[in-house]
């Protein structure tokens, strides 16, 4: 049987709206095998059917191969979130794309997997690290649309740019008991914007990639200042402002909202990777004030996607 384990991803990571992404060390595990009928254990009963996106993607790959689809038998284990902004949906993308393959003997290469799971979730910024690991910049040449535009493009399949990320960046999630609805959050965002806010964009685009790649805390703070997502998506999440101050004045270096929300990540550089205590700062100064929302110390995950 084999165990497919696929990481949690931050997507748009502040100015990189619907480009960059960056896979973390928060997990969902997948034991699967073929079986004589559907059966699938680990979720919530509503999502044990035919629909579980783990398996409707799994179909989707087996079809995009020439292949009849065949029942299985899942049993999930998962440490993301569901609908937190945390990318819940790509690791099951994910995952019943690469159990596709494993059931069946398929050779799988990353920029395959990627385009199959694009094709299914509608743009990379998330299964893209999900799949290769580290910080990702992904785009379609021609084809998917961007998130909250109505254009209908034909795909092509993305491509993908991977960066490492220093190891010393620890990047604290606070996940508040609440959803924001991707609907709404894609709603929100205007479809147009000003040649200045573009430029001003561009260039913290590249700050922030940077900044990543080498730790440098003073070009992350300065360049993580969004101006195409950002300000508007804040009003859906009562609790910005707040966990916002608690995590500056606590030593985090900046703060973004993960995907559409609820979830956000402050960014920390430790220079005791073995303790992280500041790290261990922001995250009790956060579960202090906000008693009820679910913190985790994490790192970059540098793997993506692997299987057992």
């Amino acid at each position: 049987m084999p165990r497919i384990t696929v990481p949690a991803t931050s997507a748009n990571i502040g100015v990189g709206f619907d480009c960059l992404g960056l896979a973390l060390t928060l997990y969902a595990h997948f034991d699967v095998e073929r079986a004589d009928a559907l059966e699938i254990t680990g979720c919530d009963e509503r999502y044990a059917g035919p629909d579980n996106l783990f398996y409707v993607s799994m179909c989707h790959a087996l079809r995009a191969w020439g292949m009849a689809p065949f029942p299985i038998r899942l049993h999930i284990e998962t440490d993301v979130p569901l609908a937190r902004g945390l990318g819940s949906s790509s690791t099951l993308v994910v995952g019943g794309i690469y159990a596709a393959a494993a059931l069946t003997g398929r050779e799988l290469d990353r920029n395959e997997a990627v385009a199959l799971a694009c094709r299914m979730e509608g743009h990379p910024d998330n299964v893209a690290p999900a799949i290769c690991g580290g910080l990702v910049c992904s785009f379609t040449p021609a084809g998917v649309a961007p998130e909250g535009c109505d254009n209908e493009l034909e795909p092509e399949e993305p491509r993908c740019v991977c960066y490492d990320v220093d190891p010393s960046l620890r990047f604290v999630c606070v996940v508040p008991p609440y959803e924001v609805k991707t609907t709404e959050a894609r709603r929100v965002v205007p479809r147009t914007i000003a040649l200045g806010d573009a430029v001003w964009q561009m260039g913290r685009i590249a700050g922030v990639t940077r900044a990543l790649e080498t730790g440098d805390m003073d070009l992350l703070a300065a360049a993580n200042d969004d101006r195409l997502h950002e300000p508007y998506r804040r009003a859906l999440i009562p609790d910005y402002d707040a966990v916002r101050a608690c995590v500056l004045d606590a030593g985090a270096s900046t703060l973004w909202i993960s995907g559409s929300g609820s979830t956000m990540a402050a960014v920390v550089r430790e220079k005791n990777t073995d303790f992280c205590p500041i790290s261990k700062g922001v995250a009790d100064a956060l579960r202090r004030q906000f008693p009820g929302f679910k913190v985790h110390i994490l790192s970059c995950n540098t793997t993506g996607a692997r299987v057992e």
